[in-house]
């Protein structure tokens, strides 16, 4: 038998195969959505012809039993906005999302593109000019898009393309029933027609919480006070968060839905009985192993000609695409012990660039603590470059079952722009943030759960009492690992 053979075909094992396969394939490039198809001939009548078409050379054809490689394009058109601007401007590409699923790797890997990337765009007409490579979409379609990517990341050769568009993804996040996500700080802007405030209005708590339709897409979307690499992150997180939480059995009963918001939500090249078995038996494979999210090296926010771009210079680029397609998988990466105790204490907390939490933030937690049912941990130590005050929130939180539990989270500014860390805690104790697979490490008396994205801790967790909590690192995991468990092994309750 060989590694993609999906083994006997008994009604029951085929249509849960399918299933899997299918939830995997959407969910890993950005669609967020799956449905419960029999058969592979079933899957290829229902989606007929290609929704995308492609000039010839654009997409290079999968070898059987290969990796391949898929480009998610999400696109800003809003053809039905009430915004004239929105109908009347050219589409870009608001993302551009590289998903790689390899046999070979006990992962499936993921690239965020940034959009303002600066680079060379070169026509179907031969026009050549050097602009952000967001503008690639609107100057040729996903063709161009295509094709600007690969030459701007050599070494990269694109299997299929998926078109996503902003009133599809809404559909898609509502049928499959919304997404829990860790939001790292309190995400708000009213748009009151301003220069300052032309932006989508957007008012989300931080902590845990369920995300749906528009409110999910706004947040995914938020970059007036990012960068462009922390909104990425925050995209991808997303994703992740979501393939983790969005079972089979949550799908069943839902297909009609499904595929309407499926055929609405997306365009692709992909058809046709052959593409989607061999697409359905390399899901099947990738099952149940992790998303490794890969940093794009460069420097953000150089000023050329008086705009702002994202550089990335050749060798930047050459380790990037060399990551994405040969990255260590995360159970290879060692997690170090870090030791706080003794009398180096002192000089291990500074060489770690950790200094006290301010009298101030504690006295914060301490009155959010007040009718808490659940005792409040406030880390001790923090980065030395934080200087803004603590966002410290106590409210409700509702788990997949309806079910009312009591939560507190402590948004920390790292300091720079988008950039926020914090320490969650509920008495709900088993949230699916938790679910994922992690290693065990015992520090200081208490046994922590170690969640790694790629080769950086994302997620340091432990239980104490009726209640869990956990230390979430930035969304673009800026806190080193040795940073991430003693900021955690100095959590302490308030008293």
């Amino acid at each position: 038998m060989t590694p993609f053979d999906p083994g006997p075909r008994t009604p029951g094992l085929w249509k849960r195969f399918l299933l899997g396969s299918l939830a995997i394939v959407l969910l890993t490039t950005c669609t967020a959505a799956a449905a419960v198809l029999l058969e592979v001939k079933h899957v290829s009548d229902l989606l007929g012809p290609a929704t995308l078409k492609t000039t010839a050379g654009v997409i290079t054809a999968p070898e059987a039993g290969k990796a391949e490689t898929i480009l998610v394009v999400g696109t800003d058109a809003r053809k039905l906005s009430d915004d004239v601007a929105d109908r009347d401007n050219p589409p870009h590409s608001d993302t551009m999302l590289l998903i790689r699923m390899d046999p070979s790797h006990h992962q499936t890997s993921e690239l965020s593109v940034p959009r303002d990337l600066y680079t060379t765009i070169t026509t179907a007409a031969g026009v050549v000019s050097k602009q952000k490579i967001n503008a690639a979409y609107t100057l040729g379609g996903v063709s161009l898009a295509a094709k600007t990517v690969e030459s701007t990341l050599p070494g990269i050769q694109i299997n299929h393309i998926i078109s996503v568009n902003f009133a599809g993804f809404r559909k898609l996040i509502d049928v499959i029933g919304c997404v829990y996500v860790y939001v790292d700080r309190h995400y708000y802007n009213l748009n009151i027609g301003t220069v300052a405030t032309d932006y989508s209005s957007i008012d989300i708590e931080p902590g845990y919480q369920k995300l749906c339709g528009e409110t999910a897409l706004d947040y995914v979307r938020y970059r007036h006070t990012d960068s462009d690499f922390v909104r990425v992150a925050r995209q991808q997180d997303f994703v992740r968060q979501a393939k983790q939480q969005i079972g089979v059995k949550g799908l069943i009963g839902k297909e009609d839905l499904l595929l309407r918001a499926l055929h609405s939500a997306v365009a692709t090249d992909i058809h046709g009985t052959a593409q989607i078995f061999h697409l359905f038996t390399l899901a099947a494979f990738s099952l149940g192993r992790p998303i490794r999210q890969v940093e794009f090296q460069s420097d953000p926010s150089v000023n050329i000609a008086g705009g702002s771009y994202v550089v990335s210079t050749p060798t930047e680029i050459r380790s990037t695409v060399a990551d994405f397609l040969h990255g260590n998988p995360p159970s290879k990466i060692a997690v170090p012990t870090v030791r706080l105790r003794g009398a180096t204490s002192s000089k291990t907390v500074a060489a770690l660039g950790l200094s006290a939490t301010p009298d101030g933030d504690i006295g914060l937690a301490n009155e959010a603590s007040v009718g808490l049912p659940i005792r409040l941990y406030e880390p001790r130590l923090r980065l030395q470059s934080t200087a803004t005050p603590d966002d410290v929130r106590k409210y409700t939180l509702r788990d997949e079952n309806g079910i009312k539990r009591k939560a507190y989270v402590i948004s920390i500014a790292r300091g720079l722009v988008g950039e926020y860390y914090g320490i969650e805690g509920t008495n709900w104790l088993d949230p699916p943030i938790l679910a994922g697979v992690h290693q065990s490490r015992r520090l200081g008396g208490r046994t922590y759960g170690v969640y790694l994205d790629g080769s950086h801790i994302r997620v340091v967790s432990w239980r104490s009492g009726r209640a869990v909590y956990w230390l979430n690192n930035t969304e673009d995991t800026k806190l080193t690992n040795r940073q991430m468990l003693a900021i955690a092994e100095s959590a302490k309750p308030i008293a």
